[in-house]
């Protein structure tokens, strides 16, 4: 007997360039023998920033997908004053393969930011509980399964987060290097890249100006109802440029100011991260001091830099994309990684 269903839920920009290769990760990990039987009943997608006059890949992605699987797919445009409207239908048998009754809706909308596509996916999504996955990662088929079980071990969680495994190959430049030092260690905060969150956890929708969305939801939905499946992997390509490290770095750290100046109430609990000081000197290598160090001062530099611009701007004029994020074919295979 299924006593809660499950959404699967994506945000997506327009531009994102590989949208099916994560779909085809996210579903074999949604129909992994180890979840009961139809559970997951949907995957809902919003991909904001779409315009008549620029080209879409993930809605192509999104319907070859579709058909691939033998998938139900309904378009949705959404409107930032009136009502939705279905914009295209696509209508097919469900597939033999186990898929039954999953069906995809993708939600399309103009307007731009992920906090506005995640509140907008919360408003949408069906399941009682709602499987976040970022657009651009690769997912363990037994993931969603080790999430799943966790939530439902613990009726007191309201937030189980994946491992991010920063996917790290041999020759990576000295930014990826410097970026993955952070993801050995366990800070206490949850991953923003693949998480189950019930639906009925917050009391109202997140702040669309938002930062760090799952800095936000760690204290939002409050520390002692937050854990992590360490067993649920999920991957991702680290920022493999000087300009996306330290863009990425301005908006940690501006996110960071944002929570301690607007939602500093959400702080009662203890700070969005804890340092384990006491592991780093036991574990970081000696020929890593020097990757520590620096970035440690890009660390104080971003944070300078985004206190500079504050002055001037918002704090969503902090965010931008990553575009070596997306370069999955310089990255090492996630299987050769599992397997080494």
């Amino acid at each position: 007997m299924i006593d809660e269903t499950l959404s699967l839920v994506v945000p997506c920009r327009a531009d994102e360039p590989d949208l099916g290769s994560t779909l085809e990760s996210l579903l074999a990990a949604g129909l992994s023998s180890q979840l009961p039987a139809g559970c997951v009943r949907e995957l809902l997608i919003c991909l904001n920033g779409v315009g008549s006059d620029r080209p879409c890949p993930p809605l192509l992605a999104v319907r070859a997908f579709c058909a691939r699987h033998a998938i139900s797919l309904r378009e949705i445009a959404l409107s930032s004053t009136g009502p939705a409207q279905t914009h295209e239908q696509y209508q097919s048998s469900p597939g033999a393969e186990g898929q039954g009754a999953l069906t995809c809706r993708v939600l399309l909308a103009a307007w731009r930011g992920k906090p506005r596509a995640m509140n907008t996916l919360w408003q949408w999504a069906c399941g009682d509980l709602l499987l976040f996955c970022d657009a651009d990662v690769r997912i363990d088929p037994q993931a969603i399964a080790y999430l799943y079980a966790r939530m439902r071990a613990e009726p007191q969680v309201g937030l189980v987060a994946a491992r991010e495994v920063p996917m790290l190959e041999a020759e990576a430049s000295i930014w990826s290097r410097m970026g993955a030092l952070p993801y050995r260690f366990n800070f206490g905060n949850a991953g923003g890249r693949l998480f189950l969150i019930r639906k009925d956890v917050l009391s109202g929708p997140m702040p669309e100006d938002l930062l760090l969305e799952d800095a936000w939801l760690t204290v939002a939905v409050g520390k002692q109802h937050v854990r992590k499946a360490v067993q649920a992997q999920v991957f991702f390509v680290l920022p493999q440029t000087w300009r996306d490290y330290f863009a990425e770095r301005v908006r940690a750290e501006g996110g960071k100011m944002q929570i301690r100046r607007q939602h500093a109430n959400l702080l009662a609990n203890g700070p969005v991260a804890a340092y384990p000081w006491a592991e780093f000197l036991r574990t970081i290598r000696i020929h890593e001091y020097g990757l520590v160090l620096l970035a440690l001062g890009i660390r104080g530099l971003a944070g300078l830099w985004a206190r500079r611009r504050l002055k001037r701007a918002g704090f969503y004029s902090l965010y931008r994309p990553f575009v070596s994020t997306k370069r999955w074919d310089t990255a090492a295979s996630v299987e050769s990684r599992r397997s080494g």
